[in-house]
């Protein structure tokens, strides 16, 4: 059983929130700065969440592959977005609640991409 897609969307995320957490660490505009912070909280739970449920169901995930850290205050969380968009599937493997925890996850990326671009 392959959980390659999973592995991979837990790291992607978690490589994002530490862009983010960088980005938020030198951004000059408040509303980025706040909105970087909500981003990085947020994910995280969410993400936890996804592993979790994902390992109830198919197993522990046994390694995560190396992703690298991207840069920027929006082009890893527009990625993040992309990348969950088109592997929705195959990290879910079908299964409905880990749908919902994925649209969960894009749904946080939206929301900051929305408040990054718009009240900045």
């Amino acid at each position: 059983m392959s959980h390659a897609s999973a592995a991979e969307l837990v790291a992607r995320c978690f490589a994002a929130r530490t862009a983010a957490h960088f980005a938020h660490l030198k951004c000059r505009k408040y509303a980025c700065h706040i909105a970087l912070g909500e981003f990085y909280d947020a994910l995280v739970d969410v993400v936890d969440a996804f592993a979790e449920c994902y390992q109830g169901v198919f197993g522990v995930i046994p390694s995560y592959p190396d992703v690298g850290v991207p840069s920027g205050e929006l082009t890893p969380i527009k990625e993040l977005r992309e990348w969950l968009v088109d592997h929705r599937s195959a990290a879910s493997r079908g299964q409905r609640e880990l749908e919902n925890l994925i649209d969960e996850i894009t749904a946080v990326c939206d929301r900051t991409i929305y408040k990054i671009v718009n009240l900045s």
